[in-house]
């Protein structure tokens, strides 16, 4: 399968286009699908279940997600297996989420607009998080905030962060 950059509608539905003089690449849900079974199988990770969204864990290379029906249910497996397989595994969570994203961006069949405003929401979810007045106090007031020149912001682009 060739990797590329394509729309959402194209991921899912299997829809031969070309947009903007781009060759498109063509993914169905079905091969989304078996390419996270793959994944799991050749990095020997144990797949359950989960409710919403998904879980992941290293030491024991386990992940829980949803079964995949959409690109973003696929962005999100991926992005779990990214915990458990990618780089940027250890520090602080934001450090981790981004690195889980990058490893699921790079692995990924194909990267749509949706799957990238999916990552970007999960992501800003976190920084909100990170930079919570509560959570703040408990830090002793110094959010856990990657460097400006971290990776997490290449990702998530322009958004004020209240520090």
């Amino acid at each position: 399968m060739i990797r590329g950059t394509v729309t959402s509608e194209l991921c899912q539905r299997s829809v031969r286009n070309r947009v903007k003089g781009e060759a498109m690449t063509i993914v169905s849900v079905a091969a989304m699908a078996a390419h996270i079974e793959d994944l799991c199988e050749t990095f020997e990770i144990a797949v359950g279940s989960h409710a919403s969204g998904g879980r992941a864990w290293r030491k024991t290379k386990v992940i829980k997600i949803r079964p995949v029906k959409s690109a973003v249910t696929y962005a999100v497996a991926l992005h779990e297996i990214g915990h458990v397989v990618g780089t940027m595994q250890s520090g602080t969570r934001l450090i981790k989420e981004t690195g889980a994203w990058l490893w699921a961006r790079g692995a990924a069949l194909c990267w749509t607009p949706v799957m990238h405003e999916a990552m970007v929401k999960r992501l800003r979810s976190y920084l909100r998080w990170a930079t919570h007045p509560q959570r703040q106090a408990r830090r002793h007031g110094k959010p856990a905030i990657p460097p400006k020149d971290h990776a997490l912001w290449s990702l998530v682009g322009d958004i004020e962060v209240s520090s």
